[in-house]
């Protein structure tokens, strides 16, 4: 799907294929984006310019392999940039990051109460999970990420991604666990 709208924006100057990719992939660059500013309009300004780039830089979209590795990276770098202007700091440790994640939604009303009680275990459980584990976290399940592509994103190892996410998994099980025991 990303690919084909890449293709008609490149080819075609297809502004409705441009609208599609935006509609698709803004919500989670905001969150990202967010995950790093800690300002919601800052964050949407952020993405913005990198679409608004994007569009006018149309006809150079064919070279790009992977287009949301390349639009998260973006992102990263444009908010590394925004932070550094704003505050003069030349480095954000992944401890003072905080990522927010959607709560997981319910299957239906009958289970409405049982699911309510086990996504709130499971969010306090995210919630808990160190800053990097659940950036990481956040890239592989809520924006599924494959691992090459956080490891692109973050400039860690594919096997750093591995070892968070299994402590990630771990603790979300050990917490969902607890709260079945009550």
């Amino acid at each position: 799907m990303i690919s084909t709208w890449q293709k008609n924006i490149a080819l075609n100057n297809d502004s409705n294929a441009f609208k599609a990719l935006y509609l698709h992939l803004m919500p989670g660059l905001s969150k990202f984006a967010h995950s790093f500013v800690k300002d919601a309009l800052a964050a949407e300004d952020i993405v913005a310019d990198i679409f608004a780039a994007l569009w006018s830089n149309r006809a150079e979209l064919l070279k790009i392999d992977n287009l949301r590795v390349y639009l998260f990276t973006s992102v990263r770098n444009a908010c590394m940039n925004y932070l550094q202007k704003r505050d003069r700091i030349t480095f954000y440790a992944f401890e003072e990051m905080e990522v927010l994640l959607e709560p997981l939604g319910t299957i239906n009303p009958e289970q409405q109460l049982i699911a309510g009680e086990m996504t709130q275990a499971m969010q306090e459980a995210i919630d808990k999970l160190p800053p990097k584990c659940r950036l990481i976290f956040k890239l592989a399940k809520e924006e599924r990420l494959k691992y090459k592509e956080i490891a692109a994103i973050l400039s860690i190892s594919v096997r750093t991604i591995d070892s968070q996410l299994a402590i990630a998994f771990q603790r979300i099980h050990a917490a969902v666990d607890a709260h079945l025991v009550k």
